[in-house]
């Protein structure tokens, strides 16, 4: 999320991670004793990328907590953590065995279908299906590492296909559409870029040159519903992921999110989620067992 005020959750650009500058990928294998591959970043607390990074299991289980889902991967699976999803492992460093592969989406080849949005459950591909793509992950990864002349091209279409195998076996229903409304995504890109500074539908229909009544159309036919409900969920979410997360109290959360008066915070928050703020907070850390202090 881009914004003046330093983030209540940590945020990391893939720029800021790669281990060759320049090329907007990321492969790694994560293996038992080997020193951090970032080591700049605190990648154990919560944070959120804003990029895609796609996890391919070996042999062993892992859990991980995104968005206030728990996803537990089972051994041989795959999921595709989206863009500014905030997310931990709940295994800290003990998860081996993995591929992750860390990208943005200007780096998939020209013309590659949508990415979903956000995706709810791991995927677990037949036993012949894993092994080609777990030998895929391999052979990316040596292309990764040796620096050959069309490098970049290599990567791009073996990352093509690894995404196409994983939206296989996602749920017909959440699968990628090229039909999503350009328009919706972009709204949804320039919220995540505002939300700190525009609290009105009509402050991002006039960035996109659109009139706000055109804008609620197109949201409400895509999604169900009116930009500004779009808008106040996702301000409600960020106050979620703070709540859990952060150690602030509530007056600073209110501040960060651009809510004047803490009065006025607690009444939003209560009349979206029927719960004040501290109940929230109180109640999510008990479910998930969970305390970030």
């Amino acid at each position: 999320m881009k914004k003046g005020k330093q983030s209540i959750i940590a945020s990391y650009r893939l720029e800021e991670l790669l281990v060759v500058p320049g090329l907007m990928i990321d492969v790694h294998h994560k293996q038992a004793g080997e020193p951090a591959h970032h080591p700049n970043a605190d990648l154990t607390a919560a944070h959120r990328h804003e990029f895609y990074t796609l996890v391919i299991t070996g042999r062993q289980r892992s859990r991980h907590m995104v968005d206030f889902r728990l996803i537990d991967m089972p051994p041989e699976s795959m999921f595709l953590l989206t863009p500014w999803q905030v997310h931990l492992s709940m295994d800290g460093e003990q998860v081996q065995d993995v591929y992750l592969i860390s990208f943005t989406r200007d780096f998939l080849p020209v013309g590659f279908a949508a990415l979903p949005l956000c995706v709810e459950h791991p995927v677990t591909p037949d036993n012949a299906a894993y092994q080609e793509i777990w030998h895929l992950c391999a052979q990316m990864l040596r292309e990764f590492n040796t620096r050959k002349v069309l490098q970049e091209q290599v990567l791009q279409h073996y990352l093509a296909v690894l995404l196409t195998q994983f939206t296989r076996y996602l749920p017909e229903n959440t699968q990628s559409s090229p039909l999503q409304s350009t328009l919706l995504n972009r709204y949804r890109e320039l919220m995540e870029q505002h939300l700190l500074s525009w609290n009105s539908a009509g402050e991002y229909a006039r960035a996109l040159y659109v009139t706000t009544d055109h804008l609620n159309e197109v949201v409400k036919q895509e999604t169900g519903q009116t930009a500004s409900a779009l808008l106040a969920a996702r301000r409600i979410l960020e106050a979620k992921r703070m709540l859990l997360h952060s150690t602030h109290g509530i007056k600073e959360i209110a501040w960060y999110l651009q809510f004047n008066e803490v009065t006025y915070f607690n009444r939003f928050f209560k009349q979206h989620t029927g719960q004040t703020p501290v109940a929230f907070r109180i109640s999510s850390r008990e479910k998930y067992n969970y305390n970030p202090e």
